[in-house]
């Protein structure tokens, strides 16, 4: 059962990464140690090697007079996001066993209701949960590991950038039902081919974005 240990600097990564990817921990925010260390019940020495892993994540930063800050997303993070992405979800849409068509179906629905709802954070919510759902039919730890960080990092640039462009992924939902279609179907390889194509879009998108922020 050791391979199931999760050591409490782990533990405090992991929980910190699901704030920052829920939108709890805000761009730029500082992260007080006292705080946090009260909050999550772990010693401060435990925060400190957390803030290590999640700096070589690149979700956090340690600024010169102001301690640790969760970080502000540049287009050189976009580029290599979107090409990890651009690898790892056509792969999994056109290959995984374990894709369950039913599931990316409901995300999409959910993302039409909060579309219609004129809600771009439970449109955003639904989106990654979307992409999650391709991911996770890999069955791989390594993967999901990975994509945790991922999409932490995108909702820090969707965070910064929702001044600019609020319904940012509203044009994204009914992409995302396309793709669910073509995998009802069993159109696997046209599933992949259309998510290397909306990707493309959305680097694109995302960059403009981040100009523009």
């Amino acid at each position: 059962m050791t391979e199931n240990y999760v050591s409490a600097p782990q533990r405090v990564m992991h929980t910190l990464l699901d704030e920052i990817s829920t939108g709890m921990l805000q761009p730029g925010e500082k992260l007080n140690e006292m705080e946090l260390a009260a909050r999550l019940d772990v010693s401060r020495n435990t925060l400190r090697e957390a803030f290590i892993s999640l700096q070589e994540f690149g979700v956090v930063a340690r600024r010169p007079h102001r301690g640790v800050c969760v970080t502000l997303p540049e287009t050189r993070d976009v580029d290599e996001i979107y090409q990890f992405r651009s690898l790892l979800e056509p792969a999994a849409l056109q290959w995984s066993e374990r894709l369950d068509a039913a599931l990316l179906t409901r995300c999409v629905e959910e993302g039409r209701a909060a579309m219609a709802a004129g809600d771009p954070h439970g449109t955003g919510d639904a989106n990654q949960r979307f992409h999650s759902a391709i991911i996770a039919s890999a069955n791989s730890v390594y993967a999901d590991a990975v994509m945790v960080r991922v999409l932490a990092l995108m909702r820090l640039v969707f965070i910064r950038g929702s001044a600019e462009r609020h319904n940012f992924h509203f044009p994204y939902v009914e992409l995302n039902a396309a793709i669910a279609q073509l995998a009802v179907e069993g159109r696997r390889v046209e599933a992949a081919a259309e998510m290397r194509a909306y990707l493309q879009r959305a680097r694109a998108d995302v960059r403009e974005l981040l100009a523009r922020a």
